[in-house]
């Protein structure tokens, strides 16, 4: 078991060095892994927003550092991963072929956070793309499935028209994955409809429905 250290932060993520995937920080980090760390702000109009820094996990602690430094270290990291597994690393792509041959490769290991990592023929002592063609494609996540249910409270809000969804009221889950966890965009039936390009006897969910309910609900997302 990789060596961990205490991290005193209200709201942090880490990347796990053997899977490369984002993890949410709970009170622990292991040793070398890349840190990220968020703060909310207000600016002088009132707009908010989430600034990230990034940081190394060291024996002293975890040390900030540039954004630039993130991406060599992870650099590495995906170097390793690719030699391991012989297999490209979840939520990267080809983002761009440099003129010497170099090649970037964008890492988004969430919605929100993404990386340009770069491999070069000093890294695998050949040319990169020869490398990367010969590895598999990454391991595919099972395809979260949408979701139908009555609202249980009136605390969520409709994605697509920005109010409230009443409690008791039909609501459909948009599914996403976040720090490996499944989450959902809640949209009320009725905004969602036009847009929604999936079978609603597919949804989790639909089969609970009463008829009468079915129903209404097919209604609704015409």
């Amino acid at each position: 078991m990789s060596e961990r250290i205490d991290y005193d932060s209200e709201w942090a993520y880490w990347i796990d060095q053997k899977s490369l995937k984002l993890k949410k920080h709970q009170k622990t980090i292991p040793i070398g892994s890349i840190v990220l760390t968020k703060t909310r702000g207000v600016t002088d109009e009132g707009i908010k927003y989430v600034d990230t820094s990034f940081g190394i996990a060291e024996s002293s602690g975890v040390r900030e550092i540039p954004k630039k430094e993130a991406n060599r270290i992870l650099s590495m990291q995906m170097l390793e991963y690719m030699k391991t597994k012989a297999q490209w690393p979840p939520a990267m792509s080809t983002k761009d072929l440099l003129k010497n041959g170099d090649i970037e490769i964008l890492f988004k290991p969430s919605e929100y956070d993404s990386f340009v990592l770069k491999l070069t023929s000093k890294m695998v002592k050949h040319k990169p793309i020869d490398f990367l063609d010969a590895l598999k494609d990454p391991e595919k996540e099972p395809e979260p499935v949408w979701k139908i249910e009555a609202a249980k409270s009136g605390r969520s809000k409709c994605r697509t028209c920005g109010k409230i969804i009443d409690e008791g009221r039909f609501r459909i889950g948009e599914p996403y994955l976040y720090e490996d966890h499944l989450t959902y965009r809640w949209h009320h039936a009725k905004c969602i409809g036009p847009a929604l390009d999936v079978p609603i006897e597919k949804m989790d969910g639909y089969r609970f429905l009463e008829p009468d309910e079915k129903l209404r609900l097919k209604k609704l997302l015409k």
